[in-house]
C-alpha cells in the first residue's frame, strides 16, 4: 500500500512539473529595477536576458519597467506598478494556426505587433477586449479596471459590455465597467504620468513628463540620488575654486619676479 502511495505521489509531482513546463515564448530585453516574473508556484527575479514562457506572470514595482521579445519580433513595453500575463503563444509555420494573447489586470503597457497576421493577436483587460489591426498600442489599466487604450499607429477594435469601436491612430477611447467604449477622440499631446514614467525608465524619452501618481517628482539617474549630485557638484566648484586661485598664486609671484 505504501509503494502504490508513494508511486501516485511520484506521478502527480511529475504531473505537476509537466504542466509548469510551459513554452519559452521569449525574452526580457531590458529590466529597470524591481521585475518579478511567476510561472505555476515558482517565482523569478528577472533580468536582461531571461527567457519568459507561456501562462506566466510579470509583476513590475515601482519605478520599474520592462520590455518583452516575442518570437515572433512581438514588442511588449511594461511599466511601474503593472501586472501582465502572457496568456497564449502559437508560433506556427501556418499563420492561420498562430496565436498571442495576453491580459493587462493593471497598469500601463505598450504593444507592438510582430510578424504574424495582426488577426492572430488579442489583448484583455478587466473591462475590455482588443483586436489588432495594426501596429503599436499603449494601454493603461486602472484599479477599478478602468482601461484607457491608445493608437499610436494603425488601427484597433475595442469590445466592453457588447458593444465594439474601431480607433484609428492617434485616437482614444477608453472602458469603464458595466459600460460599452466610450467615443474615439484625439489622443492628448502629452503622455500620462504612468506613461512618460515608463518610456523614460526604458530610454524612450529624455525626461517624464511628470511625477507618477500623484507622488513627488523622482531623479532617474542610474545609482545616484539628489544628495549625490549636491555633493558631486559642490566638490567641482571646491576644486574649481582652488585650481583658480593656485593659478591667480603662480601669476602673482611671477610678477613679483
Amino acid at each position: 500500500m505504501r509503494r502504490v502511495c508513494a508511486s501516485a505521489l511520484a506521478i502527480s509531482l511529475f504531473t505537476s512539473q509537466v504542466a509548469w513546463a510551459d513554452p519559452n515564448i521569449g525574452d526580457a530585453q531590458v529590466v529597470v529595477n524591481d521585475v518579478k516574473g511567476t510561472v505555476g508556484p515558482q517565482e523569478t527575479v528577472l533580468r536582461a536576458g531571461i527567457d519568459v514562457f507561456q501562462n506566466e506572470v510579470i509583476h513590475t514595482g515601482p519605478r520599474s519597467a520592462s520590455r518583452v521579445l516575442f518570437q515572433d519580433k512581438t514588442n511588449l513595453s511594461i511599466g511601474a506598478s503593472s501586472q501582465v500575463t502572457l496568456d497564449r503563444f502559437v508560433y506556427d509555420p501556418d499563420p492561420a494556426k498562430s496565436a498571442v494573447a495576453l491580459s493587462i489586470a493593471k497598469g500601463v503597457a505598450r504593444f507592438t505587433t510582430g510578424n504574424l497576421p495582426k488577426s492572430s493577436y488579442r489583448i484583455t483587460t478587466p473591462t475590455a477586449t482588443i483586436g489588432v489591426r495594426g501596429t503599436i498600442i499603449t494601454i493603461t489599466v486602472a484599479d477599478d479596471g478602468t482601461t484607457t487604450i491608445s493608437v499610436d499607429e494603425g488601427v484597433a477594435t475595442v469590445t466592453s459590455n457588447g458593444q465594439t469601436v474601431e480607433v484609428n491612430a492617434g485616437m482614444t477611447t477608453t472602458t469603464v465597467p458595466g459600460q460599452p467604449p466610450s467615443q474615439p477622440h484625439q489622443t492628448a499631446t502629452s503622455a500620462t504620468p504612468p506613461v512618460s514614467e515608463m518610456d523614460f525608465l526604458l530610454g524612450d524619452n529624455a525626461l517624464p513628463a511628470g511625477p507618477p501618481g500623484g507622488e513627488a517628482p523622482h531623479t532617474f539617474i542610474l545609482g545616484a540620488t539628489p544628495l549625490t549630485i549636491g555633493a558631486v557638484v559642490i566638490t567641482a566648484v571646491i576644486v574649481a575654486v582652488a585650481a583658480s586661485s593656485g593659478s591667480s598664486a603662480s601669476t602673482t609671484g611671477a610678477i613679483a619676479k
